[in-house]
């Protein structure tokens, strides 16, 4: 029963897939910077440039039957020959224009697991009989790696990192960090639904850990190019992982409570995020695809992940790497997401290279109450509580403690965080604000 509630629901899912794919046959360059720029078009996967005297790289090379409109644009900004082609994922629309590049003598890049994927001829019964159909030989890569590999083009950096089991089980994440730039892939669709091919390896578990990959390698200036849609930043990004979590975890408890897959899409689960994920009945689409993962591929750790009022879901504008300035000090704190929701903290305060101050914190949940758990080097544990937290805001007390007695968190405009920690001091009350900015993490 629940098999045939969810193929129902599916065919109306290919349906808006199909609307979606009726073509804007157009195409379009923004650039990015010097020799850089993304090709891309409405309903077509973003296609990254860079261009230069040894020749042009590409990051994804469209569709079979828009690889021509993208090498119209290339031509029009005069690129040298394409000599590498570097694919984020699998899928035939960032794929299949590999072969007329392969033709003209281009290596073709990809993870280790893309020629096993391309080459599959199956039909999905649990998502409207979608049909994978083999792809052409010649798109398939003539290079592959397993974890990592890094190039040296133009002058730039181009770093490629294999992020395992997210949306499929051979994405790579394409960073210039010379460039400030980075690819992201279908880890990140902007303005519109994600795709899990679940059927491919995907688990929200690595899309989460891509995403988190994106923050913990961007600032305030970088741009993310995701698979589909308008070039992004680390905001977008932050909003992204929101709505992936929050959507997720509203699914997970519709099921906990029996629901069927048309029951929990009568509760709307995705419409906070509406202006995220676009229709009605796009957002059912992504409902219904989370089901049909959560119900027959996602860990049952995961559901230890997907329940209301985490760490994780109420201070995620936490994560990422940050830093400031003071009094000749480097002041730095770095926080991630655990498996069972709670965040994890490193901080430290460096002085000409060296460091000399260092301190491990937990944010854990005892209810609705957040607790901080301090560990700083060489001094004892210290706990503090926080009853309540805002979207933008968190405020930890131990009234019992020296110094600090309060510790607390504040989102400053998209990008931006300040810490602060207060108490009595030497007989008076005393305030040490820290005015972060995000930075990439270094050594990750």
């Amino acid at each position: 029963m629940r098999r045939a509630a969810l193929t129902s629901a599916c065919f109306a899912c290919l349906a808006t897939a199909a609307a979606a794919q009726q073509d804007v046959m157009a195409m379009r360059a923004e650039p990015l910077g010097p020799g850089l720029t993304v090709i891309s078009g409405f309903a077509n996967g973003n296609i990254l440039v860079l261009s230069g005297p040894e020749g042009t790289l590409l990051v994804d090379a469209q569709s079979a039957k828009r690889v021509g409109l993208a090498d119209s644009v290339l031509t029009s900004l005069g690129a040298p020959p394409v000599r590498w082609v570097v694919n984020t994922h699998y899928h035939g629309d960032h794929t299949e224009g590999n072969a007329l590049f392969r033709g003209r003598g281009a290596e073709i890049i990809g993870q280790a697991a893309l020629p096993a994927q391309m080459v599959k001829d199956t039909t999905i019964t649990s998502w409207g009989e979608w049909h994978r159909t083999p792809a052409d030989p010649a798109s398939i890569p003539t290079r592959t790696f397993r974890d990592s590999l890094t190039l040296r083009v133009n002058g730039q950096r181009v770093m490629i990192t294999h992020l395992p089991s997210a949306h499929t089980d051979g994405d790579a994440i394409v960073w210039l960090p010379d460039a400030n730039v980075i690819h992201i892939g279908d880890l990140f669709e902007h303005q519109a639904p994600p795709f899990l091919d679940w059927w491919a390896g995907g688990r929200l578990t690595g899309m989460l850990a891509g995403v988190d990959w994106g923050l913990n390698h961007s600032d305030s200036a970088t741009r993310i190019v995701p698979g589909h849609g308008p070039v992004g930043n680390r905001a977008d990004l932050l909003q992204y992982r929101q709505m992936l979590l929050g959507v997720s975890t509203a699914v997970a408890e519709q099921m906990k409570a029996g629901a069927s897959v048309e029951a929990t899409q009568a509760t709307q689960p995705a419409a906070p995020w509406q202006a995220q994920l676009g229709s009605p009945r796009r957002m059912n689409e992504f409902v219904a695809l989370l089901y049909l993962g959560l119900a027959e591929f996602e860990s049952a750790s995961f559901r230890v992940r997907a329940v209301p009022r985490t760490p994780e879901s109420r201070l995620p504008w936490l994560l990422g790497c940050w830093q400031t300035s003071r009094k000749g000090l480097t002041i730095e704190e770095r926080w991630i997401a655990l498996p069972d929701g709670s965040l994890a903290g490193r901080g430290r305060t460096v002085r000409n290279g060296t460091v000399v101050d260092s301190e491990v914190v937990t944010i854990t949940a005892r209810g609705d109450t957040l607790v901080y758990t301090a560990n700083p080097a060489g001094q004892a544990q210290a706990l503090f509580l926080a009853p309540t937290a805002t979207d933008s805001s968190v405020a930890f007390a131990n009234p019992a403690h020296d110094f600090p007695t309060r510790v607390g968190y504040r989102r400053v405009g998209a990008m931006g965080l300040t810490a602060e920690v207060a108490g009595p001091a030497e007989g008076r009350e005393r305030t040490i604000p820290f005015p972060y900015a995000a930075v990439v993490c270094q050594g990750s």
